[in-house]
């Protein structure tokens, strides 16, 4: 038997307990003083860079999503994409250097040999 069971099967029900009701004083709202609920818009139009085809409305974006089998970026994705294709970049510079330093060393070996 498992302690919540334990420990439920020790209540004494037979004790009647009280609360007083508390008063909560009428307080305004810390982050605005409107008092509606949020209303999320709909999407504005927009050129689909996959297909050229216009896009309006949030249903259209998600059927746009699974038709071209794209998702959305994550935060921080489109940033870190960026940096990865920089330091690949980088990594492809010094590969591409390498090679044609030696190249241009052998060339100078049997030139000069």
């Amino acid at each position: 038997m498992s302690n919540y069971k334990k420990r439920y099967s020790a209540i004494d029900w037979s004790v009647k307990m009280t609360f007083e009701p508390q008063l909560v004083e009428n307080t305004t709202s810390v982050r605005s003083e409107l008092s509606m609920p949020m209303v999320s818009m709909d999407y504005k139009a927009y050129e689909c860079p996959v297909t050229g085809k216009t896009i309006e409305g949030r249903a259209a974006h998600q059927e746009n999503l699974k038709r071209t089998n794209c998702r959305l970026l994550e935060p921080g994705e489109k940033e870190s994409n960026v940096r990865d294709a920089a330091v690949a970049s980088e990594s492809e510079n010094r590969r591409r250097d390498a090679a044609i330093d030696g190249i241009v060393d052998a060339v100078a070996n049997e030139y000069y040999s």
